[in-house]
């Protein structure tokens, strides 16, 4: 089941979200694990990349190298029910692996004039049909992304993303937070768990 745009129909939605949930746990959010399962790597990238035709071109490469027949994404936060279907649709896409670099932008920014769905969430997830690797992706709160990969896939090199190391994580917490949090505890606990959970 493949289509290049947002998913209206209930049956579609429905395989979507019990193939996220093989890879995703929904109902927990970072620094905890989120994951279903362990993979080989884990990178954390900033959330910014996912605005970008860079991030459609990366997410092709990996959906190349590991076989997929379409990329998926998911809203976690709004709920995708409650929150898009008031616009007669679900928050969930799947991009056929031969559309997604053409067709990434203009669905995840706007669809038909309405609101595009990357700019509406908070939460949200990326995989692959193969269900090898997944994305968390957490804009409100901590602006990163954590990318899950079960190969030996060289994210870096693919994605020209510049990938955080346990040193960077920590100072780019820490200036997320700082003005919340003048004595860096928010971040700092944050960063001891999640590199407890992500070994990047």
């Amino acid at each position: 089941m493949t289509v290049s745009k947002v998913v209206s129909d209930a049956e579609a939605f429905s395989h979507l979200c019990g193939e996220c949930e093989k890879i995703i746990d929904t109902r927990k959010r970072l620094p905890d694990f989120v994951f279903r399962r362990s993979f080989a790597k884990y990178f954390a990238i900033e959330y910014a990349y996912l605005y970008r035709q860079e991030y459609a071109a990366f997410l092709s490469k990996i959906s190349n190298i590991l076989a997929d027949e379409a990329v998926s994404y998911m809203v976690l936060d709004p709920d995708p029910i409650d929150w898009y279907h008031q616009h007669a649709s679900f928050g969930s896409i799947s991009f056929e692996r031969s559309a997604l670099i053409e067709t990434y932008v203009p669905t995840m920014y706007r669809d038909k004039g309405l609101w595009g769905i990357l700019t509406g969430a908070n939460v949200g997830v990326f995989w692959g049909s193969s269900l090898e690797w997944g994305i968390f992706a957490d804009r409100i709160s901590w602006e990163m992304a954590v990318i899950a990969i079960s190969a030996s896939v060289d994210v870096p090199t693919i994605s020209g993303f510049r990938c955080m190391d346990a040193s960077w994580l920590s100072d780019y917490v820490k200036s997320q937070y700082h003005a919340k949090d003048p004595s860096d505890s928010i971040a700092l606990d944050f960063g001891k768990k999640f590199l407890a959970n992500y070994p990047i």
